[in-house]
């Protein structure tokens, strides 16, 4: 008996000094797949698409380039395994939480942020991708790559969720007073555009979350679309808070 009390004393005690057990959280580095829009190598089917022109810094694929890597930067400081890539998307089916691609839009455009939704494949467009988009190809419309991955459900629930975090940063720096003079329409309602919510990125990852931002239009937003180190900073905040949301990076100590 006496052996049995002194047993329970200790697991007692034990209870009283042992810290609480945290919830878990991912231990692996999450990854992120940061897409500069337009910049080659390009995608089969979408070589046609060469971007918007007018911004600071010329074509539009090298200010996507320039907001891409200072984006790769910040997130790898804050311990995601940032990937870079181009209009190319490698490997097929790269695997990650959140693939995010960076653009800007042309003259009369918006700021807004799109998301993957069910349903409705990939745009097909004639030839490398010149007039509307189709959920089915065309009879010109070149080969895509194969096999395309899907949206599910809970894809789609997640990439809302990324893509409104997205919205309320960039709606938070796209002011007068940062150079900013065009719209902001925010998160754009599912099939309002068929060529954002349905962007054949979304269809060459498996990632968690899929997301496309139009970070302003050229030339009205230029004043604006020069700040890339605040545009980088304000998108990369954004995507580690919804990270660590989703329980997938812990906390800095």
């Amino acid at each position: 008996m006496r052996s049995i009390v002194t047993a329970l004393a200790v697991v007692a005690a034990l209870a009283i000094v042992a810290p609480a057990v945290p919830v878990a959280v991912s231990a692996a580095r999450p990854v992120v797949i940061v897409q500069a829009g337009h910049l080659s190598p390009g995608e089969p089917g979408y070589l046609a698409q060469t971007g918007a022109s007018g911004n600071p810094f010329g074509a539009e694929s090298e200010f996507n380039r320039r907001v891409r890597n200072a984006m790769i930067r910040r997130l790898r400081a804050a311990g995601v395994d940032a990937r870079p890539v181009p209009a190319l998307v490698s490997p097929l089916g790269i695997a990650g939480a959140t693939f995010v691609s960076i653009h800007h839009d042309s003259r009369g455009g918006a700021a807004m942020v799109g998301h993957a939704i069910r349903g409705g494949n990939e745009n097909y467009y004639h030839g490398q991708g010149t007039g509307t988009g189709s959920p089915t190809p065309y009879r010109d419309s070149a080969p895509h790559r194969t096999p395309a991955t899907t949206v599910s459900r809970g894809v789609e629930r997640t990439s809302a969720t990324t893509a409104r975090r997205l919205a309320i940063a960039l709606k938070s720096i796209f002011t007068r007073a940062n150079g900013a003079q065009g719209r902001f329409r925010g998160v754009i309602p599912p099939n309002s555009n068929r060529r954002m919510n349905h962007f054949y990125g979304f269809y060459r990852t498996t990632a968690g979350s899929r997301v496309i931002v139009e970070v302003g239009a050229a030339p009205e937003d230029n004043r604006f679309l020069r700040k890339t180190a605040l545009i980088s900073r304000a998108l990369s905040t954004a995507i580690i808070g919804d990270l660590r949301a989703r329980r997938l990076l812990s906390r800095a100590p």
